[in-house]
C-alpha cells in the first residue's frame, strides 16, 4: 500500500471517528437535555374532573353534584385532599432520566379530563424501579421501589416518584378510616347475639360484667379490647348497597359502645366474605347533661356520621370483626371456690367428742 492511500485509509478514519463521536455525543447531550423537564404540559387541578386508569385495575374518580366519588366502589366519596397530593404529582413530574433500552410493553394509561370531557393530560405509566437494598449485593429480588417508568413522548423516562396512587387501588383516593372513637369516653359496652346479651360497664377505669352468677366471676383479662373496637376501624372494600338484605345482619352480631357524652355507636356485624366481614354502623345521642352548646355538638356529630359512613355496608378484616363479635362466655371464667383455713380444716378432722352415756 502506497503512501497515498495509506493517507486516504487515514483521513476516512478520522472522518468515521468524528462522526461517531458527534453521534454518541449528540444522544448524550440529547438525553441529558430531557433531564428536569416536565413530564405533562402544564395544566391547573382546578381544571381537573375526573382522573381515569385503564389497564390492569381500571378506576374512575369524578367530581359530580355529590362532589368527588369513586364509580369502581358504588359512587362512594373520594377524599378531596387525596385527590389533590395526587394530581399535584402529575404537576410537579419531571424527567430523572432517559431509560435507553426500557420498554414499556402493556402500560397503564392515567387519563385527566376537564369539562364535558375534554382531555387535559395523559400518561402511560410502567413499572417499578427497583433499589437494592444496602448489602444486598448481586443477589435477585428484594429491594425497595425508587421510581417509575413512564412514556415522555417517543422515550421511557425515569421518575422519581413511584405514583402508586395510580396502580387503580381505589383506597388511595379515599379515607379508609370509618370509626374513631376514643376509647377513653366509653363507658359502657354491650355484645349481643344468638338472643342472649352481654352487658359490661366501666367503674372507676374498672370493668364488671353484670348479671354474674354466684359460682362466676369476670375475666378482666379478656377486658383488653372493650373500648377500642371502634377506635381505629378502617375498612378493606364497600359492598353493593342493593345487596344489604342479603349479607347475614338479621342473625349476626350487635356491638353497642355507649360513651360518657350520651353518644352511642352501634355495629351490626354480618357474614363472612372471605377473609372480611361485612359490617354496618350506626349512630344516636341522647344528652345527658346540659350543656346546649355541647349537646349541639354531639347531635351535629351524630348526624354527620350517619350520612356518611351510616349508609354504607363495608368489608372489614375479620379480626376487626372479632373484636365487635364477643359473647358473654368470653368475658366469664368460674369463680375460685376458697381453701378452708387452716383451724377449720383441724377442726373438721378432729373427731368428734364423745357424750357420756345416760345414767
Amino acid at each position: 500500500m502506497n503512501a497515498k492511500n495509506l493517507a486516504v485509509l487515514g483521513t476516512v478514519a478520522v472522518v468515521l471517528g468524528v462522526a461517531a463521536y458527534f453521534s454518541t455525543s449528540g444522544r448524550k447531550i440529547g438525553s441529558q437535555s430531557l433531564n428536569g423537564k416536565s413530564v405533562l404540559k402544564a395544566f391547573d387541578i382546578a381544571d381537573v374532573e375526573s382522573v381515569e386508569i385503564k389497564g390492569g385495575k381500571n378506576l374512575v374518580v369524578s367530581a359530580g353534584e355529590k362532589g368527588w366519588t369513586i364509580a369502581s366502589m358504588f359512587g362512594y366519596p373520594a377524599d378531596s385532599g387525596k385527590i389533590r397530593e395526587n394530581l399535584m404529582k402529575l404537576a410537579d413530574l419531571k424527567v430523572g432520566q432517559v431509560a435507553s433500552g426500557v420498554k414499556i410493553d402493556s402500560p397503564a394509561i392515567v387519563t385527566l379530563k376537564g369539562a364535558k370531557g375534554a382531555e387535559i393530560a395523559s400518561l402511560p405509566l410502567g413499572g417499578e424501579h427497583m433499589r437494592k437494598s444496602p448489602g444486598q449485593g448481586g443477589m435477585p429480588g428484594g429491594g425497595y421501589p425508587d421510581g417509575r417508568y413512564v412514556g415522555f413522548g417517543d422515550k421511557v423516562v425515569l421518575v422519581k416518584d413511584t405514583l402508586d396512587a395510580f396502580d387503580g387501588d381505589p383506597k388511595k383516593w379515599c379515607n379508609t378510616r370509618i370509626a374513631s372513637v376514643p376509647s377513653s369516653d366509653v363507658r359502657e359496652v354491650t355484645f349481643a347475639s344468638g338472643g342472649k346479651t352481654a352487658k359490661l360497664v366501666r367503674k372507676d377505669s374498672s370493668w364488671t360484667l353484670e348479671g354474674l352468677g354466684a359460682d362466676e366471676e369476670f375475666d378482666s383479662s379478656k377486658a383488653y379490647s372493650l373500648d377500642s373496637a371502634l377506635s381505629y376501624l378502617d375498612f378493606d372494600s364497600v359492598a353493593d348497597p342493593a345487596k344489604a338484605d342479603t349479607f347475614g345482619f338479621a342473625t349476626g352480631a350487635v356491638y353497642t359502645a355507649t360513651l360518657k357524652n350520651g353518644e352511642t355507636y352501634v355495629a351490626k356485624v354480618g357474614d363472612a366474605s372471605g377473609s372480611q366481614r361485612y359490617l354496618q354502623l350506626s349512630a344516636s345521642f341522647k344528652p345527658v347533661g346540659t350543656n346546649a352548646t355541647e349537646n349541639a355538638a354531639s347531635e351535629k356529630k351524630v348526624a354527620e356520621f350517619n350520612s356518611t359512613v351510616g349508609k354504607w355496608t363495608y368489608l372489614v378484616a375479620s379480626y376487626s370483626a372479632e373484636s365487635l363479635s364477643k359473647k358473654r362466655s368470653d368475658f366469664v371464667k368460674e369463680k375460685k371456690k376458697e381453701e378452708p383455713k387452716k383451724d377449720d380444716a383441724a377442726a373438721a378432722k378432729k373427731p368428734a367428742e364423745k357424750k357420756p352415756a345416760a345414767k
